[in-house]
């Protein structure tokens, strides 16, 4: 029964393959016709699609080029590279296309030369960018001809879109011509068909159902699959048997950031590193030569540019038959790990490199074992060649001298406790001669206060320990010296003092001859003096006035100088409220207002921060003479980490370009007639502040007043 079915199936079978093959010989000429029509028309849309693919390249270099012109910005170029190289490519398949029409190839000539001239002008101009800056570039390009080269070259792709519409025209009736002629044929032919394909279908209904089954199995199995390898942390894709991807998990899009439709066929290779990718490609290839798994690391790019490292696997996938029928890839993201080993290799490279730097050594000394390890730096402090203790099996503490090994050895027992030590010890080399060595050591356990390993470090310290000696004894020296030349020093002020006093009193006794003398000559002979002789002796009078003012302003210098320093809790607010008083005493008819500001104290010598206040107040007295009302303020405001103190008047100021030698003794910068004074003042100022460990500056304008600023630091004595 089953042979008999068999063989009506084979029969039958015949019949229609022998009917269907006689049906197609009628309309085989058709299709071959149909399918000349469709090349025809097909050729032509390629023809289209190629001119607007060149003129659309050509747009995108001058689009590139645009953006580099007008943000100075290299990233701009990259799609300008990136058109040059489509260009060739739109070229030479435009060329292909059109290499049997003649009309259409002349076209192509002349379309060569106008891309090229207009190339050589982009160039020019991003060069003129580079080597002249943007106003030279955008000279360049008003005068460019680009405009009227891109319309022609529009002008001449639009002639030539032109004549291959008009071609397509004329296949596209043929090809709807021959289609009807070959829809006729077919529908007789479809009616045999029909007829000869309702048996073969009643016979291969069974097989139709079984393949269905089978397919939706497949299918469940790919569904399954895919969502697995969308799930998966991993980067995944599928290859053909020859090697060209078909497929992304959803995780190399997330990454890359890119379209399925840009990371078609060779599109994965943009986001490759370019250093990396041709070793990828020959790795790739040697693969589906041979068949064989591989694997490899190579960096990948993010969809913020930047670049991860993977670690990549690629297995074939093959066939009962042994045959490869597809590739499967994963990328593992080892950066983390990467850079984790790195910066540990890195910092074993430092450690290593500091340790023969600054001369120390190391040692591990595993309790369970009794294993030790030493470094070479550790055995050259003992005086022993690498090896030597190994090679001469003997204990570091026997090289430690007599006197620090017990204590050395207590120490160590100590930490089994303790969980880590210090001190200092010497040794002795075999040449007899010691050195004297630093040590830490720490105990690791197991979590669980079980000690495992004692791992330390040791560092020669002779030199240091010479060095402390050497500094103990200079120490020693240098005491005994600044005690010598302190006593030389005070002996020499008291000498100078007493030699100032004397100079200021000898100087005194014929000033005062001198304005006596004066005076009596102005009152006994007043009527025998005409005008201009009374004014003669007014000014030997206020010179000899003035001497005695400087006089006293140089010793209030020289006792500045000299003397100790009493420390105290000083209301500078205080002090300068009483300079204040005897200012308006001293100058009844002036308008003057101050500005005294509250609650200003600082840490110092009361008296000479009185002297350095009165010179500073008195000076803005002076120097206001002019100015009605005089306004002068004093306070204090926060300068960084210090407080600063100031003087601040509307006065005639100074010009700044002058203030390097304001504070020195003797300086002025107006004339005696106008502002009257010794040149000392601001030099006793400099004084005070500097033996109170402060900084003293100003600032001026000529006409707009002045502010003297001033510190008080650490008081010396």
């Amino acid at each position: 029964m089953v042979v008999a079915l068999v063989k009506r199936t084979i029969l039958l079978t015949s019949v229609v393959v022998a009917v269907t093959v006689t049906v197609l010989q009628f309309p085989e000429r058709d299709f071959q016709r149909a399918r000349d029509a469709e090349r025809l028309v097909e050729h032509t849309l390629r023809v289209l699609y190629a001119s607007e693919e060149l003129f659309s390249t050509m747009e995108v270099a001058e689009s590139g080029q645009r953006g580099f012109l007008l943000t100075d910005d290299d990233r701009y170029l990259q799609s300008y590279q990136s058109a040059l190289a489509n260009l060739r490519s739109a070229k030479d398949t435009l060329r292909q296309l059109i290499a049997t029409d003649s009309g259409q190839q002349a076209r192509l000539a002349k379309l060569d030369q106008l891309v090229e001239t207009r190339l050589l002008e982009l160039r020019r101009i991003i060069a003129l960018q580079r080597t002249e800056g943007s106003t030279a570039a955008a000279a360049a390009v008003g005068r460019s001809e680009g405009s009227r080269a891109m319309a022609e070259l529009r002008d001449l792709l639009h002639d030539t879109e032109l004549q291959e519409s008009r071609l397509l025209n004329i296949h596209t009736q043929a090809a709807q011509k021959q289609e009807s002629h070959m829809r006729t044929t077919l529908r007789i032919g479809g009616i045999v068909l029909i007829a000869a394909l309702t048996i073969v279908g009643a016979l291969s209904e069974l097989n139709i159902r079984n393949r269905k089954r089978a397919e939706a199995v497949l299918r469940s199995s790919e569904e399954r699959f895919r969502a697995l390898a969308n799930g998966i942390p991993q980067l995944c894709w599928m290859a053909n048997a020859d090697g060209e991807i078909f497929w992304y998990n959803q995780r190399w899009y997330e990454f890359t950031g890119a379209a399925q439709q840009e990371v078609g066929g060779l599109g994965w290779h943009t986001v490759h590193h370019p250093t990396f990718l041709p070793l990828v490609l020959e790795k790739w290839k040697d693969a589906i030569a041979t068949g064989e798994p591989f694997e490899m690391v190579f960096p990948l790019r993010a969809a913020d540019g930047t670049f991860s490292t993977f670690l990549t696997r690629v297995l074939p996938v093959r066939s009962p038959t042994g045959t490869v029928t597809r590739w499967l890839g994963t990328h593992t993201d080892i950066t983390r790990q990467q850079v984790t080993e790195d910066a540990l290799r890195e910092n074993q490279e430092r450690f290593l490199l500091a340790q023969q730097i600054a001369r120390f050594g190391t040692f591990e000394w595993n309790l369970q074992t009794g294993a030790k390890q030493r470094t070479s730096e550790l055995e050259g402090m003992y005086g022993l060649p690498p090896g030597g203790f190994d090679a001469s099996q003997s204990n570091w503490l026997n090289l430690v001298c007599d006197k620090d090994r017990d204590r050395v050895r207590a120490l160590v027992q100590e930490t089994i406790s303790t969980g880590a030590f210090e001190a200092e010890w010497q040794v002795v080399w075999p040449d007899g001669t010691t050195r004297w060595l630093f040590g830490r050591a720490m105990l690791f356990g197991d979590g669980a206060e079980h000690p495992l390993r004692l791992v330390g470090a040791v560092v020669d310290i002779n030199a240091r320990k010479q060095a402390e000696l050497e500094v103990v004894l200079i120490n020693t020296q240098l005491e005994q010296r600044i005690h010598d030349r302190t006593v030389q020093l005070e002996a020499a002020n008291t000498e100078l003092e007493a030699f100032a006093y004397s100079v200021s009193h000898d100087l005194r006794a014929p000033l005062r001859g001198i304005d006596g003398w004066s005076l009596a000559l102005l009152e006994d002979y007043d009527a025998l003096l005409d005008d201009r002789g009374r004014s003669y002796l007014d000014r030997v009078r206020s010179e000899t006035q003035r001497m005695g003012s400087l006089i006293d302003d140089m010793l209030n210098l020289s006792r500045v100088t000299r003397g100790n320093i009493t420390t105290d809790y000083v209301d500078l607010t205080t002090l300068a409220t009483g300079i204040v008083a005897k200012l308006r005493d001293l100058w009844p008819g002036r308008s003057m207002e101050f500005v005294i500001e509250p609650n200003v104290f600082a840490i110092g010598d009361g008296r000479l921060l009185d002297l350095a206040l009165t010179n500073l107040l008195a000076n803005a007295v002076k120097f206001t003479g002019m100015r009605d009302p005089a306004r002068i303020e004093f306070g204090q405001i926060k300068n960084e980490d210090e407080m600063a103190f100031y003087v601040r008047d509307n006065g005639v100021g100074f010009d700044m370009a002058h203030a390097g030698t304001l504070f020195g003794a003797f300086q002025r910068f107006h004339k005696q007639s106008e502002f009257p004074g010794t040149g000392v003042g601001l030099a006793t100022v400099q004084r005070v502040v500097h033996r109170h460990g402060g900084r003293v500056w100003a600032e001026a304008s000529v006409n707009f007043g002045a502010t003297f600023w001033f510190t008080l630091g650490s008081v010396s004595a």
